[in-house]
């Protein structure tokens, strides 16, 4: 199947939601909506599942560490709320104007549409990466309010889910994080298997909760073992740019498939969209990956039944012409795999 990733360019809820419907039938996703208003960035929509521990200046948009309470305390009522009130970490109208939006037009269709629906949490990575705690630091390096931020995210995962099942739809999840872009550089100074951890944590919460499909998207190169590790159900990478680096992880990938999970394939370009591509020629090129992951020893029936294929990343910096061109892509990418693979 094919689904999209993250944020689009509209300002226009409606619009937007009523491109990704037209184009993505299968397992149609909520746009976030960046350029709409800064409460709609990717860190700023997850801080209300985080709170007391974490707040948004309304000015813009910023996540930053409550100034009003101290560390113990903070982090106290965050637990009190995970605990108690876990039904609070949902979406809020006020800042995902494209989730509600999603719900109204996918409630109003026939029954029969849209069997799966997907939606993304920021993942506890770039969340914490981004956020400076009182000594100047990432939150990241707080192994508390790292481990809180996780959960918390893991719980939004689960709450999303909820908001979603009255639709009466599958529902996958995906945590997005573009932090891990470039793992072991000088730039994303994490120790490896706090990553495992702290995804491990998202997962735990979540699946303690609801019954959704969980992912993991990260739109540049990173250790792909890792992902595996972190128990995720479905890996969703950049394939245009960092397909062939999946490949040097034989055995994660092996083991990836033998436990029945799924790689979403970015086959649709995003950043490096140029306007001149086409569905059988970016299917031309993920077709010689997909062989390339076979001669590792995946059948080519098992590399289909577990793949979809996404675009390589969000398009919330791109022109709406752009995205609405990047979605048929993917849609027709789709459509050719399942026709020619396996």
């Amino acid at each position: 199947m094919a689904t999209g990733i993250g944020s689009l360019p509209h300002r226009q809820p409606a619009a937007a939601v009523t491109d990704v419907l037209s184009r993505l039938a299968e397992m149609p996703y909520w746009p976030q909506l960046p350029g709409r208003d800064p409460s709609e960035g990717m860190n700023a929509q997850y801080a209300g599942a985080l709170a007391p521990l974490l707040s948004v200046d309304p000015a813009d948009g910023e996540v930053r560490v409550n100034p009003g309470l101290d560390r113990e305390s903070a982090l106290a009522g965050f637990y009190e709320r995970l605990w108690g009130q876990a039904d609070d970490f949902g979406l809020r109208s006020e800042s995902a104007a494209g989730f509600f939006e999603f719900i109204d037009q996918v409630t109003a269709a026939p029954a029969e549409a849209y069997p799966w629906v997907k939606g993304h949490v920021t993942g506890p990575l770039t969340l914490a990466a981004s956020v400076l705690g009182a000594d100047g630091k990432a939150v990241l390096y707080d192994d508390e309010v790292a481990e809180a931020v996780a959960r918390g995210l893991g719980a939004a995962a689960a709450a999303q889910a909820a908001q979603m099942a009255p639709l009466g739809r599958s529902v996958m999840i995906f945590f997005d994080e573009p932090f891990l872009s470039g793992f072991g550089s000088a730039f994303t100074p994490v120790a490896r298997q706090r990553v495992v951890e702290l995804l491990g944590f998202a997962h735990e919460e979540a699946r303690q909760r609801c019954d959704a499909v969980l992912g993991v998207h990260c739109c540049g190169n990173t250790d792909w073992a890792m992902i595996v590790e972190s128990g995720t159900d479905v890996l969703n990478l950049d394939s245009v740019g960092y397909g062939q680096h999946l490949l040097l992880y034989p055995e994660a990938v092996r083991e990836l498939y033998a436990r029945g999970s799924v790689v979403a394939w970015g086959a649709a370009p995003t950043e490096q969209y140029q306007g001149h591509e086409t569905p059988q020629g970016l299917w031309e090129e993920l077709r010689g990956l997909l062989d390339q992951v076979a001669a590792l020893g995946v059948e080519p029936a098992v590399i289909k039944a577990q793949g979809m294929i996404t675009p390589a990343c969000g398009m919330g910096s791109l022109s709406q012409d752009a995205a609405r061109a990047i979605l048929d892509l993917t849609r027709g990418v789709s459509e050719l795999a399942r026709q020619d693979y396996g």
